[in-house]
């Protein structure tokens, strides 16, 4: 890739140009980035650049001499490529406008200063005019390096592994996922567990729900044209359900960690093979899983003896307060979420339907059905089970 930038002031480009990726690019002969003084071609006395707007106004405007004739004598007669001025006029930057500005041989970027270019240099020698961003700068000398960064991390080579320029914010139409590196505890916080587990379906799992909850919350607009399959449109949908509770949790003042939804997924069967003795669980699971039955179903392992020993009604909220368990997992089966809250009343549980609550270690569990003529239940299981998700 060969760059021409085409500006007053090229010392403003030069020590960006020889730094970290950019300067190692350069070097390894993978870019090219010519910087071309615009003032050097100027015919005036003082090297002028710039003169007084026909009209009136405020400022200055850039004249059509030097530009034109720097453009002549940079640019040869086979130049293939895109001559482009950087404006606040033009179409707006994005990482799509970036992927085919990379697919050029050649690129000439012409900064701006003062109010402007004189249109007639435009209309001479200029292609196009792109925007970086609604909003002004004192030149187009930062858009031009704005530019040459983001081509030429697509350009094969410049940063090391095709991985990482496929995989960041925008490439894919997604904010980028959470990223995280050692120590794995940093005073006190600690690396999601799914990403210590070497589970790499699973890692790809959180990263994309990851990438799909940041946009929700951040950036909406981009999933009308972002790429999504069937089962993003699950997951957002999922997404979108986990905020309504979580901003219902936030009213009440409710601490809470949502776990990832795969964790959300598997926790019912998780939950039912500990509190279902072994002899009843094939049945169990048959009944609350197969067929049409959704993941409510779970309060038929009380309702149909799969449980043979619970408390129910009044006795169950009583029994489960007695375990003392203020932090505690909730399960909303109908929604698939799952969470770590903290002391958490049935005055708020009421508003989900279907929820359970269990201890850290899965001993206790208390079961709100969702119907007025069943539940609540609660119990305790004779040993619990390391299944907690990290």
């Amino acid at each position: 890739m060969r760059i021409k930038v085409f500006t007053l002031f090229p010392d403003m480009l030069r020590p960006m140009l020889a730094q970290s990726i950019l300067g190692r690019a350069i070097s390894a002969g993978l870019l090219q980035v010519e910087l071309i003084d615009i003032r050097e071609y100027s015919k005036e006395k003082h090297r002028n650049t710039d003169d007084y707007p026909f009209g009136g106004g405020a400022g200055m405007v850039m004249a059509a001499q030097p530009i034109v004739d720097a453009f002549a004598a940079n640019l040869p007669e086979d130049f293939h490529g895109r001559r482009i001025y950087l404006s606040p006029r033009g179409r707006t930057l994005n990482q799509r406008v970036v992927e085919e500005l990379a697919r050029e041989e050649e690129l000439a970027l012409l900064c701006g200063h003062y109010e402007g270019v004189d249109q007639r240099a435009l209309d001479a020698v200029i292609d196009e005019e792109l925007s970086i961003g609604d909003y002004v700068l004192t030149g187009g000398e930062l858009g031009a390096l704005v530019v040459i960064d983001a081509v030429a991390r697509l350009v094969p080579g410049v940063l090391g592994s095709d991985e990482s320029s496929e995989d960041e914010s925008f490439t894919t139409g997604l904010l980028e996922y959470p990223q995280y590196t050692r120590p794995a505890d940093f005073r006190g916080e600690k690396v999601p567990g799914v990403l210590l587990g070497g589970n790499h379906a699973d890692i790809t799992a959180w990263r994309r729900e990851q990438s799909l909850a940041l946009t929700l919350q951040r950036r909406p607009e981009l999933l009308d044209s972002a790429p999504l399959d069937e089962n993003d449109r699950a997951m957002l949908a999922r997404l979108k359900r986990a905020g309504e509770v979580e901003a219902l949790l936030a009213a009440h003042d409710i601490a809470f960690e949502r776990l990832p939804l795969k964790a959300a997924e598997q926790w019912p069967k998780q939950w039912l093979g500990v509190f279902v003795p072994e002899a009843s669980r094939k049945a169990a699971k048959k009944q609350c899983f197969s067929g049409r039955r959704h993941k409510g179903f779970l309060w038929q392992a009380f309702s149909m003896g799969y449980i043979p020993v619970f408390a129910a009604g009044d006795a169950a909220w009583e029994r489960w307060q007695a375990c003392g368990a203020q932090r505690c997992l909730l399960c909303l089966p109908d929604d698939a979420l799952l969470y770590r809250v903290q002391g958490i009343s049935p005055d708020v549980l009421a508003a989900f339907g279907c929820a359970i609550l269990a201890d850290e270690t899965l001993t206790h569990v208390w079961m709100q059905t969702g119907s007025p003529a069943r539940g609540p239940y609660y119990c305790e299981a004779g040993q619990a089970a390391a299944v907690l998700p990290k």
